[in-house]
């Protein structure tokens, strides 16, 4: 069998080794009937060294048999299932339950919105096949040349289209502290070389030092050590890495490596987003790998978008599903019965008279949205409840123009890829399509002139954010700002017909005339969202994703969504964790004999990672499913 993706597997088993380290100490508060020998290799032993091979690989044996009332396959009275929430989670696990063709089993979609597909979303300017941009999931990578398992399984069952997306580009721009810069184009190898004259030297703020070497250097210095201990011996490098997972990236670079207050503000600004310091160490280091940095040994990337918009796969998910929808039902409040064995979970929607009642309950949301609904005292344990309260959620604002031409083709010559700077638009994402030498849309293709101008993370977002306004008379400042944002960062390319540069007023002018119109969204003001996607905080991961992946209410309720995924953050993560709480699912209804064992192999021979392997293994779901049903009463 192939090697598995590095990322994808790094962050797999940093899952894994979370969850058996926290199901240990759960097993070891129990008082299980079975003999002692059969149990102590199972609690950590203190004796182990934490440089072997089994502090983070330890098997753990089938759990007892479950103390529930077996009932029978026959059962008349149907299984209820309630999926909470319509984006790509929900319609997700429709599907599955579809495939699996159970005559007694019903399922319900309860969405909030007016739509589906939750963070895929994609906003059309018009008619056009190119004349869209993506506010959600925009691009998935494939590493090695070998594709995320299910995202790319579902784009296959959707006939989704792939097209390559271009994330170096060619020609893009930089620009700090007022300096232009065209990758390639800097002085050369001096290691004293400072385009952007940052330096103390230089009459900045930044020591030569720093800059000298290069965030990018500095930051392989930081993350290069783990990525390579991981890779090379995983418990080795879980215990080193485990060791920061309290630090921030900021209380990192300043305490281990050393650096000043202005050093790791430079890198900052140069290489991610302002305020995404101050969030966990270990999840810069694993963001690291997803995006990878230039490390000596780091893997290939290549990244694809989908044609005419990542919407078209709801949109067939859609179609697909045999149970549409409800859409405007937002639910309220959820209660758990452990004595209503049928169907123990009440589910409040909207303003109806009466709870509806379900066998078992999915929520999809995001946790804040969670947090809103009124949970009665046994749905979630104590530690989903933390959870719910407190992960962090980061900011994500795209502002996209459309414009009549593609003038940054035209004119610049850029193709792909995007652009950096501090300007406040921090990010300009251009369209991967080729491009004809005019900038123009010729009949026949479908050269895409909308531009994503800024795409901004973090403390950027939220100021980003600020300015989209839906009064009518804020729409023309934010053009105008847009556009100055846009003649700024590119003033500087050459005119081909003078031999000189554009120059600021006629560059302004250029993106003037061929200006259409702009959209822009940001994630934390969607009141069915509240916030982009999880981002975790120091210690977080460690302590929250074991509660956040485990059945809740006797094992009636399952979190799911990105954020309840090693690969949080990524449409990856929502398809890992739907899977993943079916397969919960399924486990305890056939312990209880209320589905036949049949239905437990054909979700995993049809769906389980495409052959790949599990986030959470099989051994581990069995355990997390008996301590819920021990709790059930």
């Amino acid at each position: 069998m192939e090697q598995q993706p590095q990322s994808a597997s790094i962050r797999a088993k940093w899952a894994q080794s979370t969850l058996i380290r926290h199901l240990e100490r759960e097993i070891a508060d129990l008082d299980l009937p079975c003999d002692e020998s059969d149990w102590a290799w199972v609690i950590p032993d203190p004796s182990l060294s934490p440089d072997g091979d089994n502090s983070c690989r330890r098997l753990l044996p089938r759990p007892p048999p479950t103390t529930r009332q077996p009932a029978t396959t026959t059962d008349p009275e149907p299984l209820r299932i309630c999926i909470i929430g319509a984006g790509i989670t929900g319609l997700y696990l429709a599907m599955m339950l579809d495939s699996l063709q159970l005559p007694h089993l019903r399922y319900e979609i309860l969405e909030a919105s007016a739509r589906v597909g939750g963070r895929v979303y994609t906003h059309r300017f018009g008619p056009g096949r190119a004349e869209y941009y993506d506010i959600g999931a925009m691009r998935f990578p494939k590493v090695n040349e070998r594709p995320d398992p299910l995202a790319f399984d579902l784009f296959a069952r959707c006939r989704t289209v792939l097209l390559p997306y271009d994330y170096q580009g060619q020609r893009c721009p930089a620009m700090f502290n007022g300096v232009w810069l065209l990758p390639g184009e800097q002085a050369g190898s001096d290691p004293d070389d400072d385009p952007f004259r940052l330096s103390v030297s230089e009459g900045g703020v930044v020591p030569d030092k720093t800059v000298a070497e290069g965030a990018p250097s500095i930051l392989n210095r930081a993350f290069a050590p783990f990525i390579a201990a991981l890779s090379e011996d995983f418990p080795k490098g879980f215990e080193e890495l485990m060791k920061y997972d309290h630090m921030t990236t900021r209380e990192f670079l300043q305490d281990i490596l050393g650096l000043d207050f202005y050093s790791i503000w430079y890198m900052e600004t140069v290489g991610s987003a302002a305020g995404l310091y101050d969030q966990s160490f270990t999840e810069a280091v694993l963001d690291a790998m997803d995006f990878d940095y230039p490390f000596e040994n780091a893997e290939s990337v290549d990244w694809y978008r989908v044609d005419g918009g990542t919407d078209r796969v709801i949109e067939h998910m859609h179609e697909r599903v045999s149970v549409k929808p409800s859409l405007n039902a937002r639910v309220t409040a959820i209660d758990y019965n452990p004595h209503a064995r049928r169907h123990p979970m009440a589910v409040q929607v909207g303003d109806e008279s009466q709870p509806r009642h379900y066998s078992a309950v999915f929520n999809t949301t995001s946790l804040p949205c969670l947090r809103r609904m009124a949970l009665g005292p046994r749905v979630l344990r104590p530690g989903q409840q933390a959870a719910v309260s407190a992960v962090h959620y980061d900011a994500s604002t795209k502002v996209a123009i459309k414009f009549r031409t593609a003038w940054w083709t035209q004119h610049c010559q850029i193709l792909g890829g995007q652009a950096s700077t501090d300007l406040p638009l921090r990010t300009c994402v251009y369209p991967s399509n080729e491009a004809n030498p005019d900038g123009t849309e010729s009949p026949g293709q479908d050269q895409c002139t909308v531009l994503l101008c800024s795409y901004t993370w973090g403390q950027d977002a939220q100021q980003m954010a600020s300015l989209l306004h839906p009064d009518t008379s804020t729409a023309t400042g934010v053009a105008d700002f847009l556009c100055h944002n846009l003649a700024l960062l590119h003033h500087n390319y050459i005119d081909p017909a003078t031999g000189s540069s554009y120059g600021y007023p006629r560059m302004l002018a250029i993106i003037r005339q061929a200006y259409e119109g702009y959209h822009g969204y940001d994630w934390y003001a969607n009141p069915h969202t509240a916030g982009a996607f999880a981002y975790f905080g120091p210690g977080q991961f460690r302590h929250f994703y074991p509660e956040l992946v485990h059945p809740a209410a006797g094992g009636r309720m399952f979190l799911v969504g990105e954020a309840c995924s090693a690969h949080h953050g990524w449409m990856a993560g929502a398809l890992d964790s739907a899977y993943r709480g079916l397969v919960q699912l399924l486990q305890g209804l056939v312990a209880e004999g209320r589905v036949p064992a049949d239905a437990l192999r054909r979700v995993r021979e049809t769906w389980g990672a495409a052959g790949e392997g599990e986030e959470i293994p099989e051994e581990i779901i069995a355990w997390q499913v008996f301590l819920a049903q021990m709790t059930a009463a």
